[in-house]
């Protein structure tokens, strides 16, 4: 080995073991050095991914969007930070019950108008997380019901015809790319705000469009309203 040239090594062949070990130059000690595979890898994902969208307003949840009837936007026709979000997506393929979908199967079609000012591009590569915080109303009638929240990336003739100024596509394929889930406090619910990060997403690459919706899977007799602020981001 003393004799033999780091070219002339027999190739791995596969992907390295954590534990394998590779050949480095410290040029700040100017001396040779080792470095695990996993340390590596570890140190390569430092400060990867990036902020997509951070925004805050008030979902209204009426009769109309209750029990899982359809997923309220993250962004209304006045924009993201809007005072009140109630614009909705139409569709809900997720039903009630806590059902999170699948990242990266889970699919929706939903019509261009009714997200094109909750959407947003992706900067930089990663994997896809939202999180949310999350305040209550205080009426009874929400304590102990399940809100869900889910983000969404849209397929790709949707980004051509948009960066084509083509005008509206009509109904796209949306692909669910995270979700999280919380249930609301049984009781002082207006007193105890809770936050939630989405930990099952998948990859995304730069450029991607994106959007978010909440799904409230209880029922309410009034309007309801319920402030939060939210991130979309990849790590």
């Amino acid at each position: 080995m003393a004799n033999q040239k780091v070219t002339d090594l027999t190739a791995l062949g596969a992907t390295p073991a954590n534990d394998d070990v590779l050949y480095i130059v410290d040029t700040s000690a100017t001396a040779s050095k080792k470095v695990t595979y996993a340390n590596l890898i570890a140190g390569a994902g430092a400060g990867g991914g990036g902020s997509i969208v951070n925004g805050g307003a008030r979902h209204s949840v009426t009769t109309s969007n209750d029990a899982g009837a359809f997923c309220i936007m993250w962004g209304g026709t006045l924009g993201f930070s809007y005072y009140i979000w109630s614009s909705g997506a139409g569709v809900n393929p997720l039903g009630t019950g806590g059902d999170l979908g699948t990242p990266g199967s889970t699919q929706m079609t939903v019509d261009l108008d009714q997200i094109t000012n909750g959407l947003f591009n992706v900067p930089a590569a990663g994997t896809a997380t939202t999180f949310v915080t999350q305040e209550f109303d205080a009426s009874s009638e929400v304590q102990g019901v399940v809100m869900r929240y889910f983000m969404w990336k849209c397929d790709a003739a949707t980004k051509t015809a948009l960066e084509a100024g083509t005008g509206d596509t009509g109904s796209l394929t949306a692909t669910l790319v995270a979700s999280s889930k919380l249930t609301i406090p049984a009781s002082a619910q207006n007193t105890k705000p809770m936050v939630v990060t989405s930990s099952n997403g998948v990859a995304l690459a730069a450029g991607d469009l994106v959007f978010g919706t909440t799904v409230y899977d209880g029922t309410v007799t009034t309007t309801q309203y319920f402030p939060m602020n939210v991130s979309m981001y990849t790590t």
